[in-house]
């Protein structure tokens, strides 16, 4: 099966009411944990890669590694650029396959971020490449959940003009959640995703997913979210197997390092893949 558009995979998951996973990946350790469990497991998946990482690896070549692994699956996988920050990042990405970009506007002024996310949307949208949006503050790496105010969360204004204005095929919203690690106790606002997602017409994104609860994905997705983002969970899973294995035996052989990494980043994986729902819907 070849690389399918990501708004595919939201809209049958808005359809039949789940979650596509959201898995980010930096190497072909990671790359290979997320498609071996979508494979075992029958379940759609969207493989992202953050524009950050351009800067550590050859990102052309994993995403060459992620062509080749769609092909060979029985599953709907898309390539997706996660945290587009740059015109010239999300060019790349478009110039080397992905079938799906993120533009991440979210600091900038709201005309500013419309007027970024339009003229992104309508050179992807040529290329039959969806666009995610992202309106909202959500918390950065470590800073505190509690420090959220309401007039942090995305309106309900916002989101309905947002998404006429720029023509975005799905839209990642500041709701309570955060990026990385938590500090505090989420609250995600539950009755504003199910408000926003009456507003937006469009499937919704939750950033962060790493470490929520099952019930947090659960009443997420009932009222409106489509998508969920998970990266740090992944490197945590990573970080600890190595420490474990090294504990064991600091002799360890590298190829059998990474085999129980991978073997750590998968148990992570496939947990969430469960909890949102999506088992079983990548069968055709």
């Amino acid at each position: 099966m070849a690389l399918v558009s990501m708004g595919v995979l939201l809209q049958d998951a808005v359809t039949q009411g789940y979650a596509v996973g959201g898995f980010n990946v930096f190497n072909f350790e990671t790359l290979s944990a997320v498609t071996e469990v979508a494979e075992d497991v029958k379940a759609p998946l969207v493989v992202s890669i953050p524009e950050r990482l351009f800067a550590f690896v050859d990102a052309e070549s994993l995403c060459i590694a992620v062509m080749r692994a769609a092909r060979g699956s029985s599953v709907p996988i898309a390539l997706h650029l996660d945290h587009g920050h740059t015109f010239d990042g999300v060019m790349k990405a478009l110039r080397w396959g992905f079938t799906s970009v993120m533009f991440d506007g979210s600091a900038l002024p709201f005309e500013e971020n419309v007027k970024r996310t339009k003229e992104i949307a309508k050179i992807a949208h040529s290329l039959g490449v969806s666009v995610e949006g992202e309106l909202g503050y959500l918390c950065s790496y470590g800073e505190s959940i509690d420090n959220l105010a309401d007039e942090n969360f995305v309106k309900a204004d916002q989101v309905a003009e947002f998404v006429s204005r720029t023509k975005v095929d799905a839209l990642a919203v500041g709701i309570g959640n955060n990026h990385g690690r938590y500090r505090g106790k989420p609250k995600l606002d539950y009755d504003r995703i199910r408000e926003l997602k009456a507003m937006a017409q469009v499937p919704l994104v939750l950033h962060g997913g790493s470490k929520l609860s099952r019930t947090d994905f659960q009443e997420g997705i009932a009222n409106g979210i489509a998508k969920v983002n998970i990266a740090t969970d992944m490197c945590v899973a990573a970080i600890s197997t190595i420490k474990k294995e090294l504990e064991k035996n600091a002799n360890i052989h590298y190829v059998n390092l990474m085999l129980n990494v991978k073997k750590g980043v998968k148990e992570s994986v496939k947990k969430y893949m469960v909890a949102f729902g999506c088992v079983n819907k990548g069968q055709k």
